[in-house]
């Protein structure tokens, strides 16, 4: 278990928590950047829309117990002051149709809850979700979201310094 909240938590360079009202990047010695997101950014909004209307995908790949699925991940949103944070939750189980996790990133803004607290997921307030496939990134609606607002340059430098390769 804690390998995996460190490797996910090694790769988060834009997986990290993103602040609804907000349009710039909050970098954090030791820690992953926080990408904040206007709350009426368009493209942000569909591809929290599509990532709510596919988790069915989502719990049917880690029901699937496939080998080559690994590192569930959840994004789910958090109240926080002046608006919301959305913080990934690691180490996903799927236990009678309920999704249960940990808390992955440190919080920024919000102080519902701690890295590494344990919670059930709140399907409502799913933002975002993500697993590998033989090491591509099946889901990740929100990261696409950013790194295809990026430039050329600016996403090999963002594929550079995460490891993710999209699918």
């Amino acid at each position: 278990m804690k390998k995996s909240l460190l490797f996910i938590a090694s790769l988060l360079f834009i997986l990290t928590s993103c602040k609804e009202s907000s349009a710039d990047k909050t970098e954090r010695s030791g820690e992953p950047d926080v990408y904040n997101v206007e709350d009426d950014d368009a493209k942000m909004n569909q591809a929290m829309i599509d990532a709510k209307n596919s988790i069915g995908d989502f719990k049917k790949a880690i029901a699937s117990d496939n080998p080559n699925f690994e590192y569930f991940t959840i994004k789910q949103k958090f109240e926080a002051d002046g608006g919301a944070e959305h913080i990934w939750v690691g180490d996903i189980q799927l236990i009678d149709n309920v999704l249960m996790g940990i808390i992955a990133n440190e919080p920024v803004y919000t102080g519902e809850v701690q890295l590494g607290d344990t919670i059930t997921v709140n399907n409502a307030d799913i933002s975002d979700w993500m697993y590998y496939d033989e090491g591509k990134v099946v889901g990740g609606f929100t990261i696409r979201a950013i790194r295809d607002a990026l430039s050329p340059e600016e996403q090999a430098q963002f594929d550079a310094e995460n490891g993710l390769i999209f699918k």
